[in-house]
């Protein structure tokens, strides 16, 4: 009998780790896409259409990052 956990265990391990970095991530950027909304929302700082490109631009980024 081996000690230590079996190949497929530390796989599945390894596989949930970056899971769970990807979905951090994920998490961290839509958070900091809402702050930005918010704020615009409170005082607005840039047209609607510049605030469209770069909430389009992070998403856009981030999804890429992601996958």
């Amino acid at each position: 009998m081996s000690e230590g956990p079996c190949q497929t265990c530390e796989q599945t391990r390894r596989e949930l780790q970056v899971m769970q970095e990807r979905i951090g991530l994920l998490v961290r950027g839509l958070a900091a896409v809402l702050a930005l909304l918010d704020a615009e929302q409170i005082e607005p700082s840039m047209a609607k259409r510049r605030l469209l490109a770069i909430v389009h631009h992070r998403l856009t980024h981030l999804m890429t990052q992601t996958r």
